[in-house]
């Protein structure tokens, strides 16, 4: 329970679970609150979750749509609860005279970041260009993400590979068209490739909504007759209101196996992305045997997590389920022969040297680079500084390039007994002393 003072101090955040301004409810008492989420002194007065639920028989969606990015609220251990060490002994240096630059599935990048696939919600579609050219420019590797081509037509996509080759930084990054279980029945792979994508990514899931398609809301009864013949689930919401929902897809180790053949089959290197969910350890295995099985080009796994951004999941999936991608390297043992990305909640160069030395080849975001993309060579500013933050992580671990702290998991500290359980990060300073 908090008192007034931090309520203030903290407003917005989401102190109950049946109350939040991303929701557009409240509570009557909310100092007073119950286990339940529903106020102490209850006077059913409506304003809270359970209230407009009661109106619309709907789970609750955050808003506004089309103007706003998402992330959840609840708080569990993450990269701020875990520390960087640093060496003491060994030549020191400049962190000026150190690279941030890697490779990351076999392309070039001048910081080991990825633009994450953020579909075709108007948030993220708004931005369209200033995400391409700015990433090009930058030297990272940007994902075009799912329903793309359905909802903006053949035209919108060959223009965004076309201006991400146009202002590419010299053979740096890349440009990736991701391809959902929907996508696929349209032959968006074959296409992607013969258009002059880079790689193809094919999408099995995402952190803020794994088991979930992607969604947004939209208007027109044309639309929603195109959506329905491409098997989209289409809700008419009154009004001439619609939300499109992408089917989330079938995974067999045969299905899975069939379809990266085929896009193989294209001349383009294969990236993968999923949500973290049981079985994902069995998915990287499976991956790892397809690849050398078949001579595969799968060349990275994205791994997102709780925390993941979106610009349209229901407010409860978002925050009740998942764990953060970082605790994937506490139970994978075996490293494949392919990279792997971490995705959800990562904003700062440290939070990329904490999931590196947690043993990720890079780190994939969305949201900070919508903020980025409002601002004048913000996509490129912003690289620039993830960057210098990155070799300034590094210069604390005596290595010139940070692609040197990839697994240095011995020079991290849990501040947590829960971090501790969640990473497989030591609490013990005598263990890192």
């Amino acid at each position: 329970m908090t008192d007034k003072k931090e309520h203030a101090t903290l407003e917005g955040m989401r102190f109950h679970k049946n109350a939040c301004m991303i929701t557009g409810t409240k509570l009557y008492a909310p100092d007073h609150a119950a286990m339940s989420g529903l106020c102490s002194n209850c006077i059913m007065c409506g304003m809270c979750e359970v209230g407009k639920k009661a109106k619309t028989g709907r789970t609750l969606f955050p808003g506004p749509f089309g103007t706003t990015q998402f992330g959840a609220e609840k708080r569990i251990p993450n990269m701020e609860d875990l520390q960087i060490m640093p060496e003491l002994y060994g030549e020191g240096l400049f962190f000026t005279k150190t690279s941030s630059e890697s490779k990351l599935g076999g392309f070039k990048c001048t910081v080991p970041l990825v633009i994450a696939g953020m579909g075709s919600t108007k948030v993220a579609s708004d931005k369209n260009d200033e995400l391409t050219i700015g990433a090009a420019k930058a030297g990272i590797a940007r994902v075009l993400g799912e329903n793309y081509l359905i909802t903006f037509g053949e035209e919108k996509l060959k223009h965004t590979i076309d201006i991400y080759k146009k202002n590419q930084k010299e053979d740096y990054g890349a440009i990736v068209i991701q391809v959902n279980a929907n996508e696929h029945k349209l032959g968006l792979a074959k296409l992607a490739a013969e258009w002059g994508a880079d790689a193809i990514e094919f999408k099995l899931g995402q952190g803020a909504k794994q088991g979930l398609g992607g969604e947004i809301q939209f208007e027109g009864e044309e639309m929603a007759e195109k959506f329905k013949k491409a098997g989209y689930l289409v809700i008419d919401k009154g009004n001439g209101k619609y939300e499109r929902h992408a089917f989330p897809g079938t995974l067999t180790s045969e299905s899975l196996r069939e379809t990266l053949k085929e896009y193989a089959s294209y001349g383009k290197p294969l990236w993968v992305k999923t949500g973290m969910g049981i079985g994902i350890i069995k998915l990287i295995e499976e991956l790892d045997k397809i690849k050398k099985e078949e001579d595969l080009p799968i060349e990275i796994l994205t791994v997102d997590g709780f925390g993941g951004g979106t610009g349209m999941s229901p407010w409860l999936v978002m925050n009740e389920m998942n764990m953060p991608s970082g605790a994937l390297f506490a139970v994978l043992k075996k490293r494949p022969s392919f990279d792997i990305i971490l995705a959800g909640g990562y904003s700062t160069g440290f939070d990329v040297a904490k999931a590196m030395m947690l043993g990720a080849d890079g780190v994939a975001m969305g949201r900070p680079f919508l903020i980025a993309a409002k601002q004048e060579n913000g996509i490129e500013n912003f690289c620039a500084a993830l960057g210098e933050e990155l070799r300034m992580a590094a210069v604390t671990q005596k290595v010139d390039t940070a692609s040197k702290i990839v697994g240095k998991r011995k020079s991290l500290f849990a501040l947590s007994k829960e971090a501790k359980n969640l990473f497989g990060i030591t609490t013990e300073p005598k263990d890192v002393l």
